[in-house]
């Protein structure tokens, strides 16, 4: 978007006869919310049922002038679509309108693009912006018939300064794409690193803005960066815990879920969101506060089904409990009747984290069982990866061996048979 002329919209909530007034008003708030964080402020907004699909510009020539007649009235920069716009509407509509036409996975692509900070995030951003942007390059200012020169001597038109332009794209995606392997890979062995000493892992998933960072910082007593805005980060954090009952824990922090992601923004974040997806348990945390709460654990929910990890144990519990005193949230109330199994917790006031700790502990400790090993002296190595593994191991030491005895994972059993007693 041109930054000299992004900052003012209006809104347009492509819906269906059958969608209720509360989910459009939702849908509304949250992209507003979403172009607020990019910069723009939101002018007037506009619902259209969709009826039939104009294939040239989606919506009607009626509602077309419509909204060229507001937009020019409020002198508006943007006209900003709640749903996805094909490249061919995109550019009709441009035409129509005679402003910028956003969807709504542009303005998501935007503040992902300002809220990367680490080298793979932004590799991922740029990933996803390529991909997004590719079918849609064009020069508004530059003649497209231009043809480049081609090679003294040679025959042929060349090539289009356009098909240089997507050449040039695809050409660093696969960069990009390599890129991002590459650090897949290193991620890789730091994983099997944490498997093979049997350290289980916790994801904390969730809606955008619901608090994992926090949570996470409260969980591990570290301090990573942790605002109250969307997508505040966008980088996998792991640290190292330790549970009340004495089990060594990996608490891991992903990206923040939101409605209707598209798929291919996923695919780039794959490697970030794998982390969920090979977690030994989840916890799925929602905002006490949300008007939406409903919409935004479904839509956390579909992720986790686009991941594969709908089958992952996981915990349920609900954040920010504590501003539900002075301002109560019927949505909030609902979902806690459908949900009785949900842990009521506040991460700012630390209500209900010791509960928290104490079900993480337990869900894990399901699979565990007890061991004994007698491990040789020589073998530190093997000592090492027992008492790593093990909850709050009981450790005798002998002339020759190491007694060690205590809850394991079949896993670690397995792995240990050797030294089985």
């Amino acid at each position: 978007m041109n930054e000299e002329n992004n900052n003012t919209a209006i809104l347009v909530q492509v819906t269906s006869q059958q969608e209720s007034q509360f989910d459009i008003d939702n849908q509304l708030r949250e992209l507003s919310e979403l172009c607020a964080n990019i910069g723009l402020k939101t002018l007037d907004t506009r619902i259209i049922v969709l009826r039939e699909i104009n294939p040239a510009t989606m919506i009607s020539k009626g509602k077309v002038a419509e909204l060229k007649e507001l937009a020019g009235s409020l002198e508006c920069s943007a006209v900003v679509f709640n749903c996805a716009v094909s490249p061919t509407v995109q550019r009709n509509l441009e035409r129509e309108l005679d402003v910028s036409v956003i969807d709504r996975i542009e303005v998501i692509l935007e503040i992902f693009a300002q809220r990367a900070v680490t080298s793979e995030a932004r590799d991922q951003v740029e990933l996803a912006r390529l991909t997004y942007s590719l079918p849609r390059l064009s020069r508004k200012v530059t003649n497209l018939s231009q043809q480049r020169g081609t090679v003294k001597g040679s025959k042929g038109s060349g090539e289009t300064q356009l098909e240089l332009d997507r050449r040039k794209a695809a050409t660093r995606i696969m960069v990009l794409k390599k890129n991002i392997e590459k650090t897949k890979r290193s991620r890789d062995v730091q994983r099997k690193s944490r498997l093979r000493n049997q350290v289980p892992t916790v994801a904390i998933v969730g809606y955008t803005n619901s608090g994992k960072s926090s949570l996470l910082n409260l969980l591990t007593q570290s301090d990573a960066l942790a605002q109250d805005k969307l997508f505040a980060t966008l980088d996998t954090t792991t640290r190292k815990a330790r549970l009340p009952g004495g089990m060594n824990i990996i608490f891991t922090d992903t990206v923040g879920f939101v409605s209707n992601l598209p798929h291919f923004l996923i695919d780039a974040f794959s490697s970030t969101l794998e982390e969920a997806r090979l977690a030994d348990l989840l916890i799925v945390l929602c905002d006490a506060q949300s008007p939406d709460l409903f919409e935004g654990y479904d839509t956390t929910l579909e992720v986790l089904e686009q991941l594969g990890c709908l089958d992952t144990p996981r915990i349920l519990a609900m954040n920010k409990i504590d501003t539900l005193k002075d301002s109560p949230n019927l949505s909030a109330s609902r979902f806690m009747n459908e949900h009785p199994e949900i842990l009521k917790i506040s991460v700012k006031d630390n209500i209900g984290i010791d509960s928290l700790k104490a079900q993480v502990e337990k869900e894990l400790l399901r699979d565990y069982r007890w061991m004994r090993l007698e491990i040789p002296a020589s073998r530190q190595d093997i000592v090492a990866q027992a008492k790593a593994g093990m909850s709050s191991p009981s450790i005798e030491y002998k002339d020759q061996s190491v007694i060690i005895s205590g809850l394991g994972p079949e896993s670690l059993m397995t792995s240990l048979k050797p030294w089985l007693k």
